[in-house]
């Protein structure tokens, strides 16, 4: 039987996160990101009710809504230490440690949102160079921009 790596507990980020019991190194998979296969995208829920899947491919997603994935829990960070990888249908989704993971500390991921998907969700991550939504790293300039323009000027 395997032992638990992870445990999830309330978070400062958001709701219930995901923390590790055990130290991890860079590179080492940390959990399984679990779920069905479907080819159905998933309905956007009211604004209060999380969503839990990832396109793993064009039109083929992972529900990982379960009860029983407990890396649904992992919050978004603008300065994550760890990142959600699709290894295919065989092995399935890993959460994978982006450096050492202290004993305690919450694990985190990018969740790669689009420009349009992160203007409704506001980030909480607390990092010093936050965006302030939930973005892809790549696109967080795009926003800093989008941002700066649409503010009422003077």
């Amino acid at each position: 039987m395997n032992t638990p790596s992870t445990a999830t507990q309330p978070s400062a980020i958001a709701g219930l996160g995901l923390f590790a019991i055990r130290r991890f190194s860079a590179g080492e998979r940390i959990a399984p990101y679990s779920g069905p296969l479907t080819s159905v995208q998933p309905s956007t829920p009211a604004a209060s009710s999380p969503v839990y899947a990832l396109e793993v491919s064009p039109g083929v997603w992972l529900d990982g809504s379960r009860v029983d994935n407990p890396s649904r829990h992992a919050n978004h960070s603008c300065q994550p230490n760890a990142e959600l990888v699709w290894q295919g249908e065989t092995a399935g989704a890993w959460l994978i440690a982006f450096h050492a993971i202290e004993t305690g500390s919450e694990i985190t991921f990018d969740y790669g949102f689009s420009l349009a998907e992160s203007l409704f969700h506001p980030c909480r991550c607390g990092a010093p160079e936050c965006a302030g939504r939930i973005i892809a790293s790549p696109l967080r300039p795009a926003l800093r921009r989008h941002l700066r323009f649409s503010r009422p000027r003077d």
